[in-house]
C-alpha cells in the first residue's frame, strides 16, 4: 500500500478533483472559536483544539494536493452570518500566522546578515595577522581561534538562509492551502 492509498483510507478523497477533505465535527457555532475572545466574531481565535487538528492534518497531506473542510455541524438550523463569521475567523486566524511567519523569515535573515559580517570580519582578522604577530602559541592559538571562529559564523549564516528558511516557507505554504480550502457547512441533529 503507498502513502496515497493510506492517506485516502483516512481522509475522503475526489479523484477529479484530486482533493483531500478534512471531516471537522463541532456541536455549536461557538465551538469553533475561543469562547473567552472579546474581540468580534470576524477577528476571533480558532479553538486551540481546532488549529492542532488542522495544522496535523495539513501535514499529513502532502502540500500537492488541495484540500476541503467539511464542517459537521450539530445544530438543526443554518445561520449565514454565523457562517460566514466562522469563514473569516479562519481566514484571519491563518492569515496572521503567515504574518508571523514571515516577519519570523526577516528576523532571520538579518541575523544572517550579522553573522555574514561577523565571519567576514574573523576571516579578514585571521588574515591580516598573520603579518603582524611573532610566532608565539598564544598569538598563534587566538589566530586559529578567530579562523575557526570565523568559519561557525559562515556556517550559521548558511544554515539559517538555506536549510532552516525551508521549513518557514513549507509552513506558509500549508497555511495558505488551508486559507484556500472550500469549506462546506453539514448540519446534522443529533
Amino acid at each position: 500500500m503507498n502513502d496515497l492509498e493510506s492517506l485516502q483510507e483516512m481522509y475522503p478523497y475526489d479523484h477529479g478533483t484530486r482533493t483531500f477533505t478534512i471531516p471537522i465535527s463541532i456541536e455549536r457555532y461557538e465551538d469553533f472559536s475561543l469562547r473567552l475572545d472579546p474581540s468580534p466574531a470576524s477577528k476571533r481565535d480558532l479553538a486551540p483544539d481546532l488549529v492542532d487538528y488542522l495544522r496535523q492534518c495539513s501535514d499529513e497531506i502532502p502540500c500537492r494536493y488541495p484540500i476541503k473542510l467539511k464542517l459537521n455541524i450539530c445544530e438543526d438550523k443554518r445561520d449565514s452570518k454565523r457562517e460566514q463569521n466562522c469563514l473569516d475567523s479562519l481566514k484571519n486566524y491563518f492569515q496572521h500566522e503567515i504574518f508571523v511567519e514571515r516577519s519570523d523569515i526577516r528576523h532571520r535573515r538579518a541575523d544572517s546578515l550579522k553573522y555574514l559580517l561577523v565571519s567576514f570580519l574573523f576571516l579578514t582578522l585571521y588574515i591580516v595577522t598573520e603579518k603582524l604577530l611573532l610566532i608565539a602559541f598564544f598569538s598563534e592559538f587566538l589566530r586559529e581561534a578567530v579562523l575557526i571562529g570565523g568559519w561557525l559564523f559562515m556556517w550559521e549564516a548558511v544554515s539559517v538562509n538555506f536549510i532552516e528558511m525551508d521549513k518557514h516557507y513549507e509552513t506558509i505554504k500549508k497555511l495558505n492551502r488551508l486559507i484556500q480550502a472550500k469549506i462546506l457547512f453539514i448540519y446534522s441533529v443529533s
